[in-house]
């Protein structure tokens, strides 16, 4: 390891002996009595030597060997060390401007993981994702996923795009009656040259029907095997969930049998709503745009594994006009059998 002070978190002097690293409340980290010697040994901590040569190089203007010692396993408790002999993996075959482009991610990464951002970045390059459908809430989400740095994203979505599908990071009004999926690749292959493409075989399928009748189209478009999470806006209430990892959280049919449950009524309501519909479009856009976001947060913390998705056996559910989300928990229901019983 080539240790280097991260560059993602701000130095702010508080005095002329207090720095403090960061200004995000939790994650801020203080050093106190830095005094000229230690000023000078942190200059060193540029990325150009490994701990021992920090250590020597500390000494030679010094900051005694023990010092300089404790100073690193500070910092590095604190999460604010990076390697910089790290390999970038795949990263490194992208062209210069997407790795410029990803640079703020990372800082963002390293500053959430502590160990510089790149092992997570590397596992989102290799990350593919198939989006099937390309609406308010879709096309938008696709484009988040591939700026954040997943390898691969596709949309699936042959629907002519209407003036209600236009909105904020996805279509226009310009693209009236053209594929939504064939736009959504276009704005893809703009944004994230390398992230755009076929998907043959996803790690990970989003469904974001715009009607609830295009869920069931969906689900022939893809393994069920796969892990699939569905993001979409049910006429008030944006609802991101659940997060299905096959054989082992709920599944779809699971929430249908606990909706069962608890309304008798729900099989036939279930039925129409796999049939078209006559009825206007509800899909607020800010709500569509947060739905989204919410989608690719998912996503991600599926791929980084920084924290474990909320969306796990459960969806995440925002209802206008208010702004918090809540969590709605769905177990596994023991009539599905999306779990095989464990064998002797």
């Amino acid at each position: 390891m080539r240790p280097m002070l991260t560059t993602a978190a701000r130095r702010l002097w508080r005095d002329h002996e207090t720095l403090q690293l960061g200004r995000s409340p939790g994650r801020a980290a203080v050093l106190a009595g830095v005094d000229p010697v230690t000023r000078d040994a942190l200059a060193l901590l540029d990325g150009t030597r490994d701990r021992d040569g920090f250590v020597f190089a500390a000494a030679a203007v010094g900051c005694p060997p023990a010092r300089a010692a404790l100073l690193l396993d500070l910092l590095a408790s604190a999460g604010l060390l990076e390697d910089a002999g790290a390999e970038l993996g795949p990263l490194a075959g992208l062209a210069r401007p997407e790795r410029d482009r990803l640079t703020a991610d990372v800082a963002s990464l390293a500053l959430v993981r502590g160990d510089g951002g790149l092992p997570a970045a590397r596992d989102r390059a290799r990350t593919r994702v198939l989006v099937i459908g390309a609406g308010r809430v879709g096309a938008p989400l696709a484009g988040l996923l591939a700026t954040a740095g997943v390898g691969a994203v596709d949309v699936l979505d042959e629907v002519p795009a209407t003036a209600g599908d236009a909105g904020v990071g996805g279509l226009t009004l310009a693209d009236v009656g053209r594929s939504r999926g064939e736009v959504a690749r276009e704005r893809l292959r703009a944004a994230a040259p390398s992230a755009a493409g076929a998907v043959p075989r996803a790690d990970l399928v989003v469904l974001a029907p715009s009607r609830p009748d295009q869920l069931e189209d969906a689900r022939g478009l893809f393994d069920p095997a796969t892990p699939h999470l569905l993001a979409e806006v049910r006429e008030t209430v944006g609802v991101v969930g659940p997060l299905v990892l096959p054989g082992r959280t709920a599944c779809l049919r699971c929430l249908d049998l606990t909706r069962t449950d608890l309304d008798p009524g729900w099989p036939a309501l279930a039925v129409q709503l796999t049939m078209p519909s006559r009825s206007r479009l509800v899909c607020d856009g800010p709500l569509a745009v947060a739905v989204a976001a919410q989608a690719a947060f998912q996503v991600l913390a599926l791929v980084d594994g920084t924290t474990d998705p909320a969306a796990v056996g459960g969806t995440l559910e925002l209802a206008l006009p208010d702004w918090r989300w809540r969590r709605r928990t769905w177990p596994l229901h023991p009539d599905c059998g999306c779990v095989l019983p464990e064998t002797g």
